[in-house]
């Protein structure tokens, strides 16, 4: 009785951290989606074109990717706990001046520093999450971030809309400050004294010890890369900026790989097989699904003629579906091979891909739910064991760098699946207008764009089950540390 009375009190969950690490990892998701609905909004308020709103929405991703790497470094080296809560705080204060904006060059240096410390968060709660808990309850813990992030983003349109149509754009960003208030004072007078695992270097020379190199090139390429994919369509600055982008990630990881202490040991993804695969699945995951929605939107919108409104509501079927399937699939994660969960994943991501290729005009709309719940419960079944595989074949030491890693092949994969899009549609629609008279472009072009998606998702699920196991190959020890 005492031995299950502990084993029971081992397991227990501080509701502390996760409340602080839940609220940080809806908030992010749920601005980006928000956003994006209230753009016309904003065009309207600041009198902007079409090329100064594409720049207002997307750089709040591009400062933020540009960061992730640095970050997840640092927070090896100096108190995540700390970065954690500076990056939480001061996301929440570019939120609300973003409320307070009157002149589109303040509200893009406020979205530019929204997206800089978003940076802080990510690489940081998904570590704190999972060392200040045993590994027995990693996988429900990890479903439970995943599911968060889904709701954030299932919430974003539908919640930003309806406060758009209130209040307008700003109401937005004074929702999030809110919810970032709350979310900061849990983690600056909650947390503090439960965290067991705060480093005691100085921030000096932490920052001394940081691969200069490595910053600079990291932060320059994924500014390039995210850069040009966001803004692909709009000349041949944008093309020269992501392939330019693209030289660079590649010349950091050459570079990387030949340092003793690297912003990012690339050696990690040959030594360990199941952090390898695990990222390169994700890439390809992400890469594969991210422009799913947007390609459905237009479709709904501009081939079947649906109002927006139904639109919407339709679409939701997909994130809300991930966020059940990420609940339950984490929890079984911590019983099942992770692998075999996510090539699951992977396998109904793949099929919902493929048939959505074969989208008509005359395609019932029972068919596109049916087949936007395929593809929510096979992102929700691959989402959570993934990361739970990468975050459970590193040491403690590397939790920082593992959870960076993960943020990146999800910006890149983003990327990625923007360029091809954009490229699919450069070749199909040849600059004629996005309007039902188009229809039979538009139709095609999406098509085109969901059948190369299919195709590469076909190697998601190679990587996803080249991966091997991490619990009978013992990858791990309770303490995180690679054997």
């Amino acid at each position: 009785m005492i031995g299950t009375m502990h084993s029971q009190e081992d397991r227990k969950i501080n509701k502390n951290i996760l409340i602080a690490t839940t609220l940080s990892s809806f908030l992010v998701p749920f601005m980006s989606s928000a956003v994006n609905i209230a753009a016309p909004d904003i065009a309207k308020s600041f009198k902007l074109n079409a090329e100064e709103l594409n720049l207002v929405i997307s750089i709040f991703l591009i400062f933020s990717a540009a960061f992730i790497l640095p970050m997840g470094k640092l927070s090896d080296t100096f108190d995540r706990t700390k970065i954690f809560k500076t990056g939480l705080l001061l996301f929440t204060l570019s939120t609300l001046m973003c409320a307070l904006s009157n002149t589109v060059e303040i509200l893009f240096v406020f979205r530019s520093l929204q997206g800089f410390f978003s940076a802080f968060t990510f690489v940081t709660s998904m570590a704190i999450l999972i060392e200040e808990h045993l590994p027995q309850i990693r996988g429900r813990l990890l479903g439970i971030n995943t599911a968060v992030v889904y709701l954030g983003t299932s919430l974003g349109p539908f919640l930003g809309g309806l406060l758009v149509k209130l209040w307008g754009y700003r109401s937005i960003f004074l929702f999030g400050s809110v919810i970032g208030l709350v979310g900061s004072f849990v983690s600056l007078f909650l947390i503090q004294k439960e965290v067991k695992n705060a480093k005691q270097a100085k921030l000096v020379d932490s920052l001394k010890s940081l691969d200069k190199m490595g910053t600079i090139l990291s932060m320059t390429g994924l500014f390039l890369l995210m850069y040009g994919a966001s803004t692909f369509e709009l000349g041949n600055t944008s093309k020269i900026s992501f392939f330019a982008g693209l030289i660079l990630i590649v010349i950091f990881v050459v570079a990387e790989s030949k340092l003793q202490n690297p912003i990012l040991d690339v050696k990690l993804f040959v030594k360990i097989p199941q952090f390898g695969f695990s990222n390169l699945a994700a890439l390809i995951n992400y890469s594969c699904t991210f422009s799913a929605s947007y390609l459905l939107s237009l479709y709904l919108q501009l081939v079947k003629a649906l109002p927006s409104q139904l639109a919407g509501f339709i679409l939701i079927v997909q994130p809300l579906s991930q966020v059940i399937t990420s609940l339950i699939a984490g929890r079984a994660s911590e019983k099942v091979e992770p692998r075999k969960l996510a090539t699951a994943g992977m396998v109904l991501t793949t099929i919902g891909l493929f048939v959505f290729s074969l989208f008509s005009s005359k395609t019932s709309l029972v068919i596109v739910i049916l087949n936007l719940l395929i593809m929510g419960i096979g992102f929700g079944l691959f989402s959570s064991p993934n990361t739970n595989v990468v975050m459970s074949c590193v040491p403690k030491s590397l939790y920082g760098t593992a959870s960076s890693t993960i943020s990146v092949m999800r910006v890149v994969g983003q990327a990625f699946s923007m360029a091809i899009v954009s490229f699919v549609s450069m070749l199909s629609l040849k600059g004629v207008r996005l309007s039902h008279e188009n229809s039979i472009l538009i139709l095609k072009s999406m098509k085109t764009s969901f059948l190369v998606f299919a195709i590469l998702s076909i190697l998601g699920i190679v990587a996803s089950y080249k991966r091997g196991n991490i619990y009978s190959e013992n990858i791990t020890t309770e303490k995180g540390a690679v054997l």
